[in-house]
Formats: C-alpha cells, structure tokens, sequence
C-alpha cells in the first residue's frame, strides 16, 4: 500500500516543485498557484467523510483499485491541461482520490500493526510512501528543466498506473477490525488531535511546501552557480523538497519508535518546539545556507508531528481518521493561500517564517496543556 501510494504522488509532488518557480510559463499569476496547490485540499474537506463511510461498507480492495486509478488519470490531466480552470479541476479529482487512498494506507498500517508498536509501523507506512514525493519534487523539477511540463507529466502518469494493481493486493485477504483497546468503544478525534492536526498540515504542506520555490527563488535568483555548472531554481527547489521526503523516509520509523516508547504527547510538544525553532532560524536569518538549514530542521521536527498525530489518529478508527486528515486538509488549504496573499500584498518572505513559528508554538502549548488520554494510549 505504501509503494501504491508513493506512485500515486510523483505528479501531485511535481507540481510543488515547479509551479512555484515556473508559473508565469503556464500563464499563471501568484493568486491562482495558490488556488491550484490547495484546491485538493478544501476538495477533502467534503470527501474524508465520504472516504471513511465507504471504507466501513465497501470492499477497501475494490475502492484503492478505483482510488488509484483516478490518481493517475489526474496526473494525465496534468500533463494535457496546463491552464488555470483545467489545472483546478484536475486537482479536484485528485482531492478525492486522495481523500481514499490517505484513508485506507492509513488503515492498512493500523490493521497490521503490531501490538505496542503503531507508531513504527505508522511511520513505515509514512516514509515508504513519501518516496513519490522525493521522485516527483526531484525528477519532477529535472525532468522540467529538461524536456518540459507536459512530457514529464505523461511520463510520470504512466508510472502512477503501476499502483492500482499494488493497491488492489495490499488489501486482499485483509479485513478491517478496530482496534480492542480504544477508549470506550468511542471513535471520536479529540479537540488536540484535530488542533494538531491543522497546524500540521498548515505550516508543512501549506504554507511552506507551496512557498519553497519562491523563497529559493528570493534568495538565490533564477539560478545557482555552482563551480561551471548553473543550477536552475526549478531543480534546486525540488532537491530541497526532497530532503522533506528523505527524511521522512529514513526519520519516521525512528520517530514513530521513539512516540512509542516515550509516549505520544510528550513526543508531539517536542516536535512542535524543533519546528518552529527552525521556523524561527529562517525568520531571522539572511542567505542560502541559513535558509537550507532552517527548513531542513523544521522538516525532521515535522516528519515527528505527522507520524504520531497520524498514529493516535489510526488507533481510534475510521471516522478519527477522516475528521483529522480534515483538520490537517483544512490548514493545508489555508496554508497556500495564505503565503501567497503575502506576495500579493508584496509583503516580506520573513513573514511566511514568522507565521509558522507562532503556529507552530501553538502547536506545542496545546500538547502541554490539553493532553487526551488516548496520545497515552499507544498501540
């Protein structure tokens, strides 16, 4: 499920790596990349639900099947629609794909999870599938720079069809069963959990993920000279996206062991409290290396956000699940929208720093001071 997954986002990750830098060759204008990175996200906000009803009726094997399949088609959309409305309604259909496949890999992971050890076994899930991420912000923004928009996005959706057979196997012979030891039968997201969640998917995916390719871009120019060899903004953004999804890949086994064994929340306060330090670091800091090390700090704080708030989520159920991948698509709609009105308003990139330091830090006095009994409640 997990290599299903990472298939599926090599086009969904491309476009952050390249729209941001890239956007006037496709005709775009600031506002609308902001509207194109989220409008998968506010798509979510009605179809987490949808997924999580239909996964507690329906055969999960039938619906990854049809989950995955749509998820390339939309990367084809891609590749065939570089205009604004097209572009907008492709992410749409890609906002409900998703909504069913974050859904069941969740699940999945869940359902195979070891007693005592859903956080590793979560943030296995987590860094295998991320890997599309580090192929589509990496070879995506290379494949750019190279042959183009449109060529690389049909390359890339051919590949993502490879994930509906993978999909369809992860779940056969695999049936749901909740957990025994959640809290009173309930299947409830506690006020924290869905908090958390939001700022989560906020600071990360929103407003930083969409705005990485205009602060490289603010920082460095159109490119960088290295020795004889003239890196584009393109390449370097998603080479610096990819150290996100690498450390995820490598850091949410370890973190997710760690959650297991230190307990949830104490895990979640301190991962908060990295992360808006390396927010902070960017906020003040001027020139390349500063900002490299900035945002790489920030990402090893946020792979341990999302791995345990993930985790408490999956040990509730289906329905927890949804409202928190709701909470997290919410601020991940915000995000966007909200860094690039700040270029609209030709307000300083500090600011988008600034912004996710102070979330970040409420992020942290909510784990202190309202701690659910289920973050101490690991699997």
């Amino acid at each position: 499920m997990a290599a299903a997954s990472a298939l599926s986002l090599l086009g969904d990750q491309m476009l952050y790596s390249v729209l941001p830098s890239a956007y006037g060759e496709l005709g775009l204008v600031p506002i609308q990349v902001g509207l194109v990175l989220s409008m998968n996200r506010w798509v979510r906000l009605l179809t987490n639900h949808l997924a999580a009803r239909l996964c507690e009726r329906c055969d999960m094997a039938w619906l990854a099947g049809l989950a995955f399949t749509g998820g390339a088609l939309t990367t084809f959309a891609y590749a065939l629609a570089p205009h604004f409305w097209l572009l907008l309604a492709a992410r749409m259909g890609w906002g409900l794909c998703w909504s069913f496949i974050r859904q069941i890999g969740i699940m999945t992971a869940a359902d195979t999870a070891p007693e005592g050890h859903l956080g590793r076994t979560m943030g296995f899930h987590s860094g295998i599938s991320r890997t599309g991420s580090v192929g589509g912000n990496v070879l995506g923004a290379v494949g750019h720079d190279l042959i183009g928009f449109a060529a690389t996005m049909g390359i890339f959706g051919l590949v993502s069809l490879l994930s509906v057979p993978l999909g369809v196997l992860s779940r056969k012979r695999l049936r749901h069963a909740p957990p025994p030891h959640r809290p009173g039968g309930t299947d409830r997201a506690p006020p924290v959990l869905i908090g958390c969640g939001f700022i989560a998917g906020c600071v990360g995916p929103g407003l930083l993920m969409s705005m990485l390719g205009l602060l490289l871009l603010d920082t460095v120019g159109t490119t960088l000279q290295v020795g004889p060899a003239a890196i584009g903004v393109a390449t370097l953004t998603g080479f610096l996206m990819a150290v996100r999804w690498l450390s995820d890949l490598v850091g949410s086994p370890v973190m997710g062991h760690l959650s297991d064994r230190l307990g949830h929340s104490p895990s979640r306060t301190v991962y908060f409290a990295v992360g808006g330090a390396g927010m902070l670091v960017g906020a003040i800091s001027d020139g390349l290396f500063p900002l490299i090390l900035a945002v790489g700090l920030f990402f090893l704080a946020a792979v341990g956000v999302t791995t345990v708030l993930m985790a408490d989520a999956g040990a509730r159920g289906p329905r927890t699940v949804a409202s928190f991948a709701t909470a997290s698509d919410i601020g991940a709609a915000v995000g966007p929208i909200l860094g690039w009105s700040t270029q609209q308003l030709s307000l300083s990139t500090d600011a988008i720093f600034g912004v996710g330091a102070g979330l970040y830090a409420v992020g942290a006095l909510l784990c202190i001071f309202f701690d659910p009994a289920s973050s101490r409640r690991s699997r």
